[in-house]
């Protein structure tokens, strides 16, 4: 039996598979560290592990071979496993946009039906293609499914029918047929059709309906759909696998039809409740409800009409609780504004600043932009997170290279020290956040390009911090009004600080972020995450340097830049994430 490595071990920046093309380890999906995104000669992929205690490693490697033949526009492409004495792992394509959770979260009570169609549109046609063969997703659920232009795909399609039980692991427990609830997992192409109409019910009626009973929790109508499909809906959302939609495709074509001609909602309350009660009892209730309906039925035509009741008064409760003005402490409230973790080899990591969770306007307000920072658009940062305070230095990139035996990069002559880091790749740049997690203990990376943007506008709505126009004493660039300005770098923190605490988010260098270059704003994730996408042959490059002009300075810009290149006006930052203790 195979010693396959263990799991819980694997690092960010750590290389598996063959070692002359190795993947590198960008970072976990998931806490049990069996998910990973990893890069490729310049491409991200996921790659999912063999779990020894979930299945057998033939099943594991036949699984990934059949649905590795799958190709649909609504399905990220999976790729043939990788198989060693010490590595087992699939692999698939990454997906861009957000999941349909965070999309979902913009529509609390239910999306427009056009975009509800927009978005299941595709998945109902590529389910229903895949389902002929006898292939199924198998884990359907909010977090499996991403919005990429308004449009759904489907991610990690059938990537754990491998395993002897599918668990909460997995796949959101919401969404479980009753068949997965059983001693012997039964999974089928209807697994995916009850999944599929809790998805769309999720969709139509606010995510929040997923935690009712959908036998007697549903609404009897809906106000953008005729009764009669919701009706349809209705039925198709039961628990029996009889009920289930034989055809997906024929589900969106109903729903469609609503768009141009919805019948009027006119059925009387008695109506509404009689199907309630069909529709939720059973056979024995049925006769005793329907008696019951008619006595009410009876009483509600021949009871005499009544004078209407006088109106209550309103009686305000009055306490004496004193009322507080302050806002609920978070838990983000009682961590320290600034922290520098101790490294192992001596010395500390950068210093970084407490950032807590925000909304902002994310792109150019200004129409001062380019069109790579448009739309504008409102994005959640739901969870707080460290970023450094100044540009990593040359001090801190040396210890990292003196350790690692990596070659330091040049300085061009202007000094070392507490000037900021140039002449690095984002290669370079993941590699030291991959070491400094390694010395602290702690989770480091490159800042997304949301707090990036959050942290240079530290709630601002301007070109930048302080202002529309560039002022001495604030930026260094080609014309800022510097010492430094079209000469070189200047020593760290020489300009004044932003409101976050932050120094030289303008100018000064040009800092590597995580995130895939994207040519616009369109599809991009309205919450924080690294927004990333099939083809990644650029990253991203935002703040401006001491070699740019004002404009390219600004708090919204964005330009691609090659992940392998250096530059004497490029360097970076690190963000430490937060890790909140449970309860």
């Amino acid at each position: 039996m195979n010693e396959y490595y263990d799991l819980l071990k694997l690092k960010i920046g750590q290389h598996v598979g063959v070692e002359l093309d190795p993947y590198v380890l960008n970072y976990a999906v998931d806490s049990s560290k069996t998910t990973w995104v990893a890069d490729q000669g310049g491409r991200p992929f996921v790659l999912r592990f063999f779990q020894p205690k979930k299945g057998k490693v033939e099943a594991f490697l036949q699984n990934a071979r059949k649905y590795a033949s799958v190709k649909h526009p609504a399905i990220t492409p999976n790729y043939p496993p990788f198989y060693s004495s010490l590595w087992v792992f699939s692999c698939s394509a990454v997906c861009g946009g957000e999941n349909l959770y965070s999309f979902l979260g913009k529509y609390p009570d239910g999306a427009p039906l056009n975009v509800v169609i927009s978005l299941f549109d595709n998945i109902a046609k590529a389910l229903d293609q895949v389902h002929k063969n006898g292939l199924y997703h198998g884990h359907l659920d909010l977090s499996s499914i991403h919005v990429v232009n308004g449009l759904g795909l489907m991610t990690g399609f059938g990537v754990h029918n491998w395993m002897a039980r599918i668990d909460d692991q997995e796949m959101d427990k919401r969404f479980f047929p009753p068949e997965y609830l059983k001693k012997e997992q039964k999974r089928s192409p209807a697994s995916d059709s009850y999944a599929f109409m809790r998805l769309l019910m999720a969709a139509l009626l606010g995510e929040s309906i997923l935690d009712k009973d959908f036998a007697n929790g549903l609404p009897d109508t809906h106000p953008n759909l005729s009764d009669a499909t919701w009706h349809k809906l209705l039925k198709w959302s039961r628990a029996s696998e009889r009920h289930r939609p034989k055809s997906l495709v024929e589900v969106i074509r109903i729903l469609r039809a609503n768009l141009y001609k919805p019948e009027p909602s006119n059925q009387s309350s008695p109506k509404r409740i009689a199907r309630r009660l069909m529709r939720n009892a059973t056979p024995k209730a049925i006769g005793i409800s329907a008696s019951l309906f008619a006595g009410v039925v009876a009483g509600l035509v021949f009871w005499p009409d009544a004078p209407p009741e006088k109106a209550l008064p309103v009686v305000t409760q009055t306490t004496n609780t004193p009322v507080s003005n302050n806002p609920p402490e978070t838990p983000y409230a009682s961590l320290p504004q600034t922290l520098e973790d101790p490294l192992k080899v001596g010395g500390n990591a950068p210093k970084v600043e407490k950032v807590l969770p925000a909304t902002f306007i994310m792109g150019d307000q200004n129409n001062l932009g380019d069109d790579n920072e448009k739309p504008a658009h409102e994005v959640d940062i739901p969870s707080g997170f460290y970023i450094s305070k100044y540009e990593v230095t040359f001090d801190q990139y040396d210890k990292f290279a003196k350790a690692t035996g990596r070659e330091s990069p040049p300085d061009n002559g202007w000094g070392r020290g507490q000037r900021p880091v140039i002449n690095v790749s984002w290669y370079d740049a993941k590699a030291y956040t991959n070491w400094v997690s390694e010395q602290t203990d702690q989770e480091y990376r490159l800042p997304t390009e949301i707090e990036w943007e959050y942290s240079a506008r530290a709630d601002s709505n301007t070109a930048f911090w302080y202002g529309n126009t560039v002022k001495p004493g604030y930026s260094v660039c080609d014309s800022c009004g510097s010492q430094w300005d079209g000469i070189s770098t200047a020593p760290v923190g020489s300009q004044a600080s932003n409101p976050l605490g932050l120094f030289d988010m303008h100018g000064n260098v040009a800092e590597w972020v995580e995130d895939c270059y994207h040519d616009s704003y369109e599809g991009a994730p309205t919450s924080n995450q690294v927004w990333l996408a099939n083809q990644c042959d650029s990253r991203v490059i935002r703040g401006g340097s001491w070699f740019d002009i004002p404009r390219v300075g600004r708090s919204a810009t964005r330009y691609r830049a090659e992940p392998d290149l250096q530059a004497s006006n490029w360097g970076f930052r690190v963000v430490r994430i937060i890790q909140l203790p449970n309860g």
